[in-house]
């Protein structure tokens, strides 16, 4: 018997409190590994169908390119933007805990908007979602079947404040306006360094960085500098 697979994951998180869901993040978890495998089963109680959705983004990019490396399959699927097609995706994501240990210091108030720079499937959103409530989410990313599959998950939640939007980035003549602005590396370095010029020219009350790339980026820059670096957590600063 064939099965749509959004409807079997519809109700997987109404089944299931999202505080037990999100129980494991009470316990302290310090490797890496175990905080993308503790990440990954609650994206699987909470009704996401990333693996599918990625397997069929890799079949696309097979079919035209089939003896290519997987580092060609998201340019040749995305006018030329690196998204990662073939990669695990756990690896690109920002496990729940350390969404957890960034969010305790940055504690989005009431009515804040929180712009996520290359959200993937809006992780960020969902996480707020239960443990911040009263903010607000946009989520910008370029793959539309991830963002498909966010917003989706997102509305059965019953989450109205919170979403994505299909964008590439490199394409805004402008950011969005919020508050608070997460951005990992993603894309080029020429993707990044045009984001983080746009950034320069947008209000805000937080800037939350992580990766090597744009950090490096940054430190080369006088109007970025050091920035303040979250404790525990690898290549995360605060601006």
């Amino acid at each position: 018997m064939d099965f749509d697979l959004p409807l079997i994951s519809r109700h997987k998180a109404s089944q299931k409190n999202l505080s037990d869901i999100f129980s494991p993040l009470n316990h302290f978890v310090d490797h890496s590994i175990t905080k993308r495998h503790i990440s990954s089963q609650i994206d699987l109680e909470l009704g996401f169908n990333i693996k599918q959705t990625e397997e069929i983004l890799q079949s696309k990019a097979k079919k035209l390119l089939p003896e290519s490396q997987f580092d060609q399959w998201g340019p040749v699927l995305h006018g030329g933007a690196q998204t990662w097609i073939g990669l695990d995706f756990q690896i690109l994501q920002t496990s729940y805990h350390d969404l957890k240990a960034m969010f305790e210091i940055i504690k989005p108030k009431a009515g804040e908007r929180v712009i996520d720079l290359g959200a993937g499937y809006g992780r960020i959103g969902v996480f707020l979602h239960h443990f911040y409530p009263r903010s607000e989410f946009l989520g910008i990313e370029i793959v539309k079947e991830r963002v498909d599959e966010g917003n989706r998950l997102l509305r059965t939640l019953g989450c109205h404040d919170k979403k994505l939007a299909a964008i590439d980035l490199d394409k805004m003549g402008e950011l969005p306006e919020g508050d608070i602005f997460f951005i990992y590396d993603f894309g080029s370095v020429t993707h990044i360094k045009k984001v983080l010029e746009m950034l320069k020219h947008t209000p805000r009350r937080l800037l939350v960085v992580k990766g090597q790339i744009a950090r490096q980026i940054m430190l080369k820059d006088e109007e970025y500098g050091e920035g303040l670096k979250v404790k525990k957590l690898e290549d995360v600063y605060i601006y």
